[in-house]
């Protein structure tokens, strides 16, 4: 698949107004277990995108930061976003309306693996259930997290499973990785392997398919004719070279651009030397994706979600700690 590599415009880049990505227009509006609106406004506080032109035809591919606090980059913050957004990305539409808001946490941090901070890859997952849901208003219509603390074996394909409803009537199916990695090259190199894997093999698909087919929660949300298209895309026998799948690939590394102002009187994502440094930064990163040989099908679409932190092992050692604290 040719892959284009995005260049980042610094010029464009404010953190007042940040317009994210559109696809044609959505039809649907999102409710239940989408994120509620104070949960969204916070989430664009502490996560931007970095405004960016690329070479592919849909301009899919980008890039996202948090900001700076007093030198600090805003990895603490982070934390406590995914901490109140774990409900949303581990519960049924069903379970959030019936459980006490009370129980909501327990319930939904019981059901993020036990497997070492290391390994597990649920946190990367949720990352790329805030990304979809707030810079793509695209909805999951399976809870992965639930179904997979059901059937652990059988879950093994992709991390994620959202949609969008285009205006010419068509379903995108939105079927993602996420790589929550310190290295960048280890990261792409998972990816590759991961999306060899899944995109190579049509039967794995189909599988996956049928079985979140069985899964779908999302029908309070639609009309019962948007119902119905999702299920005949997932669930209705159709070629899988008739179903249009979007797969966002998730990737975050330890920068050293943010390690560079971490800390320095000039730490803010509206200076120009921290931009024109992650500018620089950022596009090699997109061109050593380009440069790889990713999977392709004329119905499939690789998207790339880039995200430069300043230490991933610290963000995962404070959720394991939140982890441990909210198990109980």
């Amino acid at each position: 698949m040719p892959m284009g590599y995005t260049t980042v415009h610094h010029n464009s880049f404010k953190t007042n107004d940040f317009k994210f990505l559109k696809f044609t227009a959505n039809i649907f509006t999102q409710k239940s277990t989408s994120m509620d609106n104070s949960l969204t406004r916070r989430t664009k506080n502490i996560i931007f995108k970095f405004e960016a032109h690329t070479t592919d035809e849909s301009n899919e591919n980008t890039s996202f930061t948090l900001d700076f606090e007093e030198g600090r980059y805003r990895q603490k913050e982070l934390v406590g976003l995914i901490r109140d957004i774990a409900p949303y990305f581990a519960l049924t539409e069903k379970e959030i309306a019936s459980l006490d808001r009370s129980d909501w946490n327990r319930r939904s941090f019981c059901r993020i693996s036990d497997a070492h901070k290391n390994s597990k890859g649920d946190y990367g997952e949720l990352l790329l259930y805030i990304l979809l849901n707030t810079f793509q208003n695209t909805p999951k219509f399976v809870t992965k997290a639930r179904l997979r603390s059901c059937t652990r074996e059988q879950i093994k394909g992709f991390d994620c499973a959202h949609f969008s409803l285009e205006s010419n009537n068509t379903v995108s199916l939105w079927l993602g990785e996420a790589k929550f990695h310190q290295n960048f090259s280890t990261a792409v190199s998972s990816a590759l392997t991961s999306l060899s894997e899944h995109i190579t093999n049509s039967e794995k698909i189909k599988s996956e398919l049928r079985l979140l087919g069985g899964e779908i929660e999302i029908n309070k949300q639609l009309e019962p004719e948007k119902y119905a298209l999702l299920e005949d895309y997932v669930n209705g026998g159709k070629s899988l070279e008739k179903i249009p799948i979007r797969v966002p690939v998730l990737i975050t590394y330890d920068s050293d651009c943010i390690k560079n102002f971490h800390g320095s009187e000039n730490a803010d994502i509206e200076n120009v030397a921290f931009r024109e440094m992650l500018l620089n930064e950022l596009e090699v990163k997109f061109k050593t994706i380009k440069e790889k040989s990713w999977p392709s099908s004329k119905n499939i679409k690789i998207i790339f979600f880039i995200m430069p932190m300043h230490l991933v092992s610290e963000i995962k050692t404070m959720l394991d700690q939140l982890e441990q604290v909210m198990k109980f």
